[in-house]
């Protein structure tokens, strides 16, 4: 009998041991791998690369100084009416992909302003949650200060991450309107719901947090998500749609995350463009 005791409590210790370096190994992995999963800035695009597809779409290559020095590369496409959309794409995304936006946009006579975030092709650096608002941050400025496009002209546009980005952005300056698509309340809300036995407060650098911003925007919002986003779940559409009380929302149904809610949505594009005509009205009068 005491044979078998000192086994059944050896063997517990044994586990409770070995799931509690299990634990630290995974926190530590979360610790040490969130920059990759957060930011998997796609590889082997060159300069050139994306010079000679801005000139097949019409879109001119503008270089954008950060605050802190960094070297960024964008696109810049002109409706030609001094407005402008400034456009933060999602985290495994390049200005390659905004060529099908951009066309929209400046179809309905406003500018279409993008840049590569730090650290993915074309840009300098390294990225991070607060390098990322320090690029976005040189974009507007680009804007208003080398463009004289006025804040009110600007509608700043944010997907997926992107999402976070923009709202960072208009929590900081005054534009025309903000629109979040496909995106988050917080990377950390994101985090907690997926992996609810680590402390993911304590471990996260990059929580990107909507959620704080809201209470600072006071420019129209128009949010758009899918009921079919498996990356980014609907709940979180809909928990946006409550902190900003005045927001427009528009869920579509069955588009999963990478499919664009306004490229590939008539829905999606319909109460885009209704909010742009909205504001290019107002200016007009």
């Amino acid at each position: 009998g005491r044979g078998v005791k000192r086994f059944l409590i050896g063997s517990t210790v044994v586990f409770v041991g070995l799931a509690a370096l299990a634990y630290v190994a995974m926190a530590g992995f979360l610790y040490t791998m969130q920059e990759t999963l957060i930011f998997p800035a796609p590889g082997g695009i060159s300069t050139a690369a994306l010079n000679e597809a801005a000139a097949e779409v019409g879109a001119t290559p503008i270089e954008v100084m950060t605050s802190d020095g960094v070297k960024l590369y964008g696109w810049y496409r002109s409706g030609g009416n001094q407005r402008a959309v400034v456009y933060f794409p999602g985290n495994a995304a390049t200005v390659l992909g905004t060529v099908g936006l951009m066309r929209l946009v400046n179809d309905e006579g406003w500018d279409f302003a993008v840049i590569a975030y730090r650290g993915y092709p074309g840009s300098e650096g390294t990225p991070t949650e607060a390098g990322l608002h320090l690029d976005s941050r040189a974009l507007w400025d680009f804007l208003r200060d080398e463009k004289g496009i006025a804040a009110k002209d600007i509608v700043i546009h944010g997907r997926s991450l992107g999402g976070g980005v923009a709202a960072g952005l208009a929590a900081e300056v005054k534009p025309g309107a903000l629109v979040l698509e496909s995106t988050f309340t917080s990377i950390l809300d994101m985090a907690e719901a997926d992996n609810p036995w680590f402390p993911v407060g304590r471990l996260l650098k990059h929580p990107f947090n909507t959620r704080e911003r809201a209470a600072s925007i006071a420019a129209p919002v128009l949010i758009l998500h899918s009921d079919g986003d498996h990356t980014i779940p609907v709940s979180h559409g809909r928990a946006l749609r409550k902190l900003f009380s005045t927001a427009t929302y528009m869920e579509v149904p069955g588009r999963e995350h990478n499919e664009g809610l306004i490229v590939n949505c008539p829905e999606g594009r319909a109460a885009y463009f209704e909010l742009l005509s909205r504001l290019a009205a107002r200016e007009a009068r």
